[in-house]
């Protein structure tokens, strides 16, 4: 066993099936360890010359490598991945590879995409697939159709899964659906909703003796943004970020998104040198990640507050960079992650 519980020297295919399930299954808040896992169960399949098993565990692997950072890297693998799925009409792979590829369309910027592969995703469910998979299809439906303007039309889907998290008590993936509710209530104006799911998130959270997550915290954070309370919002964000880096890596936008919630707390504190030093460490993070969704959004916030700033010409060259950045139809590049991970990988053996 290694520290996720996954035990990646499975000798047979039932075995190795069994190890797979409890990556693709579960939530792993650690996603270079399960790189590390799901690189050491490809080796495993390719041994017993199992091809569907090895396509699991090949798509396990491309998914923490999209959230550790490397996405261009995951875009490329995904494609593989896909097209084998349909050639040998595994529908509950097709599923899983299309929520992945919804994942790296939306990093990458293209929320019609996100959209599309995350609507095959839950299409795909059928009698195979397994109940973290109804929960985690739906919320990220839900995701994509809030993300695209169509909060009425995301709702039931994120209330059908609150209702399968329940029924399955799926305790821990029950909180991040209702992160992810509140959050995309916050995002679209619904300030009023947004605090009421929240609300229901900390219940819950207390009721089971969970204590929420860097995500969960940043969502409290933006809507203390939205209510005006800018000093609590700056803690809360001090506490998430600080969580975080204990925690290590788990997706690869969060780090960029905290801060930039973290700058717009600070602004609304008036701190501009506070807030203007946590942009730049986001739009780092962005460039460094090819993160052009959350690019966009930086370059917006570094307009906003070179404008407070009575900083004109910065003002105006931010806003061109957040025009250009939406507007491109491709992502900033970045070094590749998977040789680096593979070496730390490799280091840890």
């Amino acid at each position: 066993m290694n520290k996720l519980g996954v035990d990646s020297s499975a000798a047979n295919a039932e075995q190795l099936s069994a190890a797979l399930l409890a990556l693709e299954d579960r939530v792993i808040m650690d996603a270079a360890a399960g790189y590390a896992a799901a690189v050491q169960l490809e080796r495993r399949a390719e041994a017993l010359g199992d091809e569907a098993l090895l396509m699991r565990a090949r798509l396990c692997w491309i998914d923490m490598l999209r959230r550790t950072g490397d996405v261009p890297e995951a875009a490329r693998q995904i494609k593989g991945i896909q097209t084998w799925a349909r050639k040998h009409g595994d529908r509950r792979l097709q599923a899983r590879a299309h929520l992945v590829r919804a994942n790296i369309e939306r990093l990458s910027g293209h929320g019609p995409k996100f959209l599309g592969h995350a609507r095959s995703a839950v299409d795909l469910l059928d009698e195979t697939a397994t109940a973290p998979m109804q929960i985690w299809h739906r919320v990220r439906l839900a995701d994509a159709l809030a993300e695209n303007g169509d909060m009425d039309a995301a709702r039931p889907y994120y209330r059908q899964a609150e209702e399968l998290a329940r029924e399955f008590h799926e305790w821990e993936r029950l909180t991040v659906v209702l992160n992810n509710w509140a959050y995309a209530e916050h995002e679209t104006g619904e300030s009023v909703r947004a605090g009421e799911v929240a609300r229901r998130m900390q219940s819950h959270a207390a009721a089971r003796g969970y204590y929420l997550d860097a995500d969960e915290l940043e969502t409290i954070g933006a809507i203390q943004i939205t209510n005006g309370e800018y000093a609590e919002a700056e803690q809360t964000m001090q506490v998430c970020i600080a969580r975080y880096k204990g925690a290590g890596p788990n997706d690869a936008e969060e780090m960029a998104e905290f801060l930039l919630t973290l700058a717009r707390a600070q602004r609304g504190l008036g701190a501009t040198a506070r807030a203007l030093a946590s942009l730049e460490a986001a739009h780092q993070q962005c460039t460094e990640r090819g993160l052009r969704q959350v690019l966009v959004r930086v370059y917006q916030e570094k307009a906003e507050l070179h404008a407070v700033r009575g900083e004109h010409a910065e003002a105006l060259a931010a806003k061109e960079a957040f025009i250009a950045a939406r507007d491109s139809p491709t992502s900033p590049r970045r070094t590749p992650m998977r040789a680096v991970l593979r070496a730390l990988m490799r280091d840890s053996r």
